[in-house]
């Protein structure tokens, strides 16, 4: 046992040095994209219609962030995206506990489930729209849809990829159906799905920033679509760069819980 503890201190001694060559190689390709264009866009290579010096779209994002019209817009998106996201994590999981658990209904209904993935869902806005009204609903509906799908199918094919002698082990201490979910299916199938979760608050945003873009009257895509067809490119930027730094940051932390848990799970 201590062998093997060790070797995996070995290992992860080895991995760090190329994590961080690999971040900083990361971090030196970002900071090269911006210098180029900077240099195209002071040129004049690159039209302002399109796009404006990175400087001066960081100067723009400096004075829109503490401003109260900033904070309602974030906090519009950001609640929605949450809502969204919450409603795709529960439903998707259940509906892969289902799929699992009904391998008939699995193997039904896996190719609608798959259609669903592909179609784009925002073509019903205008079903949902007569439905729910001119509301932040059809947007969570549209939303947490997009962010199920993925959940669902990676925990079906997670929990189809538990070790049987983990279910046998379970049945010979006689565990509740309680403790067989939450003790034993939870834990081995958690490291397969939580790429399908990561997966779904992408979607969540997607959809979210999307749907405002297009119809929305408040949020961070509503700004984004104000100032495209008010020809602002800097505060079009500005916004659009709120949503990168958003997404990097969220997809950061589910990438770090990620890695611990399949280090504690694996």
């Amino acid at each position: 046992m201590t062998a093997v503890i060790e070797q995996r201190r070995v290992r992860r001694g080895n991995a760090l040095p190329m994590k961080r060559k690999a971040a900083l190689l990361r971090w030196g390709i970002i900071v090269g994209v911006l210098l180029l264009l900077e240099v195209l866009t002071r040129a004049g290579a690159i039209s302002p219609a399109i796009f404006v010096p990175p400087s001066e779209i960081i100067w723009r994002l400096i004075s829109i962030v503490p401003t109260p019209q900033f904070g309602r817009d974030a906090w519009v998106s950001l609640s929605t995206i949450l809502i969204s996201f919450v409603i795709g994590l529960v439903v998707g999981l259940a509906l892969g506990v289902f799929l699992w658990k009904v391998p008939a209904a699995g193997r039904v209904l896996e190719p609608f489930i798959v259609t669903g993935y592909a179609m784009p869902t925002l073509l019903f806005y205008p079903v949902l729209l007569a439905l729910l009204g001119l509301n932040a609903g059809p947007i969570i509906l549209i939303a947490a849809t997009m962010a199920l799908v993925p959940i669902a199918l990676t925990t079906m094919v997670a929990l189809n990829a538990v070790k049987p002698i983990l279910h046998k082990l379970a049945k010979s201490v006689n565990a509740s159906n309680r403790q067989y979910y939450l003790k034993v299916l939870l834990p081995a199938a958690t490291p397969l799905i939580f790429p399908g979760v990561r997966l779904g608050f992408i979607y969540a945003v997607i959809g979210t920033i999307a749907m405002e873009f297009i119809l929305a009257a408040r949020g961070i895509g509503f700004r984004v679509g104000l100032y495209y067809r008010e020809l602002q490119t800097g505060n079009m930027w500005a916004y659009i760069m709120i949503v990168v730094v958003l997404s990097v940051i969220v997809n950061g932390l589910l990438t770090a819980l990620e890695r611990r848990i399949r280090r504690d799970m694996l």
